[in-house]
């Protein structure tokens, strides 16, 4: 394919994807839990250290920092609201599907790079967390994307080794562990091959250069309390016990990739299966993308702890795949009759889901908006704790609400129930307030608290009784 041909295919990818990830950034709240949490932890690098993150008033180990960098910086551009905390992520979202065209464009023509951008842009999965919301997955699938892409895309150079070592440092600094995808990809689907090594090597080298200013200066600021949040709870705690909910199935990823990344993702390893069985040049183009879904899928299933998200870098991978699964369809269709039929299947397949993909495009949209407009009750009480209570050094929860924390502009401890009353009604605490059970509500009204604001089966109250 001719490169203005590209380039078009490319665009038109990049356009598709702006179209379903920025309208209506802004317009609705932030989610609680990731999202409110790193656009606190953004909003104190804006306001605070770039290399000493912090959430809620204390220090955050837990995650790389490169999303809330990109945060701080749009904050700075456009000030706060939920749109400039979307944005970078938003933005990453349509870089990925950019990447997967082009990808896909330089080895499998036009017709496949647009299925691949119709297969993402029908998932929820990939709408909701891969490029709509602030959290750290959208910058880790682009980095790993373009590593592989650049790795993959032609005989192995310098240049490209570079290229891919810098995607995979800012991966890294995306999310940690999972940075290291692209070169564990590339070593799986060629154990033997010596050449790939010396490429993994150089990309090793550079990709240690992009990250380990970061973690060295992490490991002298704070030492044991950083490997003990960023390893030992994000990574070792989470591997061997469920940290969130009471576990699940091991077969949970893939439940979770059936029912919000779409049909496509069913059909596309039987589709590059069949070719690789009928074009061995075709399968080893496809290899290094199969076997990084793959390792993500079997982490996923492998850890303990099993959040809806976990699957969703094998995405992007098994678009590219399936692409690259249809190069040289069109000249080979019918040059051998007994594999013509079967040929002509798989394209049909994948033509088949792709329009699956955009009839329900919009729905998946939709979807990811609804759950987005539940959080409107954390937005208005945290507007509410922001007006009403000004710079009042004391508020308190039963439990913890990282929505309210960013709404709220300042840091909420949790407390058990019966301490935090106490605290209430300690007078050294004065002036202060608390988000209280409703049934302890009436008792603290007795006494002269203000009620401020309800928010589900909680009062939020102000208690500062005259002296005397």
């Amino acid at each position: 394919m001719r490169d203005p041909t590209r380039l078009a295919v490319v665009a038109i990818a990049a356009v598709a994807a702006a179209l379903a990830l920025l309208p209506g950034l802004g317009a609705t709240p932030l989610v609680d839990w990731d999202e409110s949490i790193y656009a606190a932890v953004g909003r104190a690098v804006l306001d605070g250290s770039a290399w000493q993150l912090e959430w809620n008033g204390d220090a955050y180990h837990r995650k790389p920092p490169l999303l809330f960098w990109a945060i701080a910086g749009s904050y700075e551009l456009l000030g706060v609201s939920e749109l400039s905390t979307r944005l970078p992520s938003a933005l990453a979202g349509v870089a990925t599907v950019a990447v997967v065209a082009a990808a896909v464009s330089q080895r499998a023509g036009a017709l496949p790079a647009l299925l691949c951008t119709a297969f993402l842009l029908g998932s929820t999965l990939f709408l909701e967390r891969g490029g709509r919301r602030a959290c750290t997955d959208a910058l880790v699938i682009l980095f790993s994307t373009v590593a592989l892409w650049q790795a993959t895309a032609g005989p192995p150079t310098r240049r490209r080794a570079v290229v891919a070592g810098i995607a995979v440092g800012l991966a890294i600094l995306s999310k940690g562990v999972l940075g290291l995808l692209a070169p564990a990809a590339l070593l799986l689907s060629a154990p033997l091959d010596r050449g790939r090594w010396r490429l993994v090597a150089g990309m090793s080298g550079v990709a240690t250069l992009v990250a380990l200013p970061w973690y060295a200066t992490q490991l002298w600021l704070r030492g044991g309390d950083f490997v003990a949040s960023h390893v030992g709870f994000e990574l070792v705690e989470r591997a061997l016990r469920p940290i969130h909910g009471s576990g699940a199935p091991w077969s949970y990823p893939l439940e979770m990739l059936w029912q919000n990344g779409g049909v496509w993702v069913a059909v596309v390893p039987l589709v590059v299966l069949l070719r690789g069985v009928t074009e061995p040049a075709t399968w080893r183009a496809t290899l290094p993308w199969t076997c990084a879904a793959a390792l993500v899928l079997a982490a996923a299933m492998s850890m303990q702890t099993k959040l809806p998200w976990y699957p969703l870098p094998a995405l992007p991978m098994l678009a590219v795949a399936a692409g690259m699964s249809l190069a040289g369809t069109r000249r080979s269709l019918f040059s051998r009759p007994g594999v013509g039929v079967a040929r002509f299947a798989s394209v049909a397949l994948l033509v088949c889901a792709a329009a699956n993909s955009v009839v329900l495009s919009t729905q998946a949209r939709r979807a990811v908006l609804d759950d987005e407009l539940q959080f409107e009750p954390f937005r208005t009480l945290g507007s509410q704790i922001a007006a009403a209570l000004g710079d009042e050094p004391f508020i308190g929860a039963t439990q913890e609400n990282p929505t309210l924390v960013f709404y709220g502009g300042r840091p909420i401890r949790v407390y058990p129930p019966d301490e935090l009353n106490r605290l209430l009604l300690d007078p050294v605490a004065l002036p202060r307030a608390a988000l209280i059970r409703e049934v302890d509500a009436s008792a603290f009204l007795d006494l002269g608290a203000e009620e401020i604001a309800r928010f589900g089966d909680r009062v939020l109250v102000r208690y500062a009784p005259l002296e005397g």
